[in-house]
C-alpha cells in the first residue's frame, strides 16, 4: 500500500455514478468501474464523497469503512493512484521560501518517495527477488558499482570549492575522507570472479552509470544544493536490497568474498550515518527560494530516473554478455 498520501483525494473533475454492478468513475477519457454486493453500494458511495474531499487520511478511512462493509478501501485507493484519480489533500506546494531542514521534511522526502513509487522496483531488484538473475547480471552490477565509487571522491571535490560555513565544510570533508579509496574494496570484490583492475580500467560505464555520475559532478560545482540533495539517494543503505543481493549471490554460487566488500561499504555508510548527511548540510541552509526547492526537485527525480535507467541497462546489457573481461562497445 502506497503511503505516500497523507490525506488521499480524488482529483478534481473526477465523476461518480451509480450504475447497477456498483460505481463507475470518470475522468476526461479514463476511468474505472468497481463493482460490490449491492448491500455495499451506498457505504461505497459514502467512503467516495469523503475520499473527494480529501480530508482524512488512509488510517481514518480504514477506521470508518473496515473491509467487513463489503470493499477494501486501501485496495480502491492504490487502484484509483495506478490510475492517475489520486492526489493528496495537503498542499505541497509551499507559499514561499523555506529553511533547508523544512524543505528536507515538506517537499523533499515527500517527493522522492512518490517518485520512486512512481518508477516502481528496479528490473534489477525485481529480477533478484523473482530468482530470475543471472550471474552475469549481479558482476555486471558490481562493476557498474564500482565506476560509482570510484568517482565518489572526485564528485565530492568541487564541493569544496565553494565558500561554506565550516560545519558544511566539515561535514563534507568528512564524507571525503570516509569515501576515498573504497574503490578498492570493489576492485577486490570483483577480483573474486576473476575481473581485475585494467579490465574495468579498458571499459566505460554504461550510459545511465555514466550520466549520474556527471550529473553529481555537475551539481557539486555549479548547484551546491542539489548535490547536497542528492546524496541523500547515494548513502542511504537499503537493508531490503543489501538481503536480496546476498540471496541472489548464493543462488548464483558466488562467494561471499565477492558479495562481502558491497554489503561492507553500505555498512560504512550506515555507522558513519551518511543517511544522514544531506539533513545535517541542510540543517545549515537559513532559507531556500521556492524557485531553487523547484530546481532542486527537478535534478533529484532526474536522478532518480537515471538510476532506474541504469538498473535497467545493467539487466539489458549484461545478461547478453558471457565473457564479462571482454571490451564491448554499448
Amino acid at each position: 500500500m502506497n503511503n505516500f498520501f497523507c490525506l488521499p483525494r480524488l482529483r478534481k473533475g473526477v465523476a461518480i455514478t451509480v450504475v447497477d454492478t456498483g460505481i463507475s468513475l470518470h475522468y476526461h477519457e479514463q476511468g474505472c468501474d468497481i463493482a460490490v454486493a449491492p448491500h455495499a453500494k451506498k457505504s461505497l458511495i459514502s467512503f467516495l464523497n469523503k475520499l473527494a474531499q480529501g480530508n482524512y487520511s488512509i488510517q481514518k478511512l480504514m477506521e470508518i469503512f473496515p473491509d467487513k462493509r463489503g470493499f477494501c478501501c486501501t485496495e480502491i485507493i492504490q487502484h484509483l493512484d495506478k490510475l492517475g484519480l489520486i492526489d493528496d489533500g495537503v498542499k505541497t506546494q509551499p507559499a514561499g521560501a523555506l529553511s533547508g531542514e523544512d524543505f528536507y521534511y515538506t517537499r523533499l522526502l515527500p517527493v522522492i518517495r512518490k517518485w520512486q513509487y512512481n518508477c516502481g522496483d528496479s528490473p534489477l531488484y525485481s529480477r533478484m527477488t523473482s530468482g530470475e538473475i543471472t550471474k552475469n547480471e549481479i558482476i555486471g552490477f558490481a562493476m557498474e558499482y564500482y565506476h560509482l565509487v570510484k568517482m565518489s571522491s572526485a564528485i565530492i571535490s568541487p564541493a569544496l570549492s565553494h565558500n561554506v560555513n565550516d560545519k558544511i565544510r566539515t561535514l563534507l570533508l568528512t564524507l571525503f575522507v570516509e569515501e576515498y579509496d573504497h574503490d578498492k574494496m570493489l576492485l577486490a570484490c570483483l577480483a573474486a570472479v576473476d575481473i581485475d583492475e585494467s579490465t574495468l580500467s579498458s571499459r566505460q560505464p554504461l550510459p545511465a552509470t555514466f550520466m549520474a555520475n556527471a550529473s553529481l559532478g555537475v551539481y557539486a560545482r555549479q548547484h551546491l544544493l542539489s548535490f547536497f540533495c542528492a546524496l541523500l539517494l547515494f548513502e542511504t543503505p537499503s537493508h531490503t536490497f543489501n538481503k536480496a543481493f546476498i540471496n541472489a549471490c548464493h543462488t548464483n554460487g558466488l562467494p561471499e568474498n565477492f558479495y562481502h566488500p558491497i554489503i561492507k561499504h553500505s555498512d560504512i555508510n550506515e555507522e558513519g550515518e551518511h543517511g544522514l548527511i544531506t539533513l545535517n548540510l541542510l540543517k545549515e541552509i537559513p532559507v531556500i527560494s521556492v524557485e531553487e526547492q523547484n530546481v532542486i526537485l527537478i535534478h533529484i527525480c532526474s536522478l532518480i530516473e537515471m538510476l532506474f535507467e541504469e538498473d535497467k541497462q545493467i539487466v539489458n546489457f549484461y545478461s547478453q554478455k558471457n565473457d564479462l573481461r571482454r571490451v564491448y562497445n554499448y
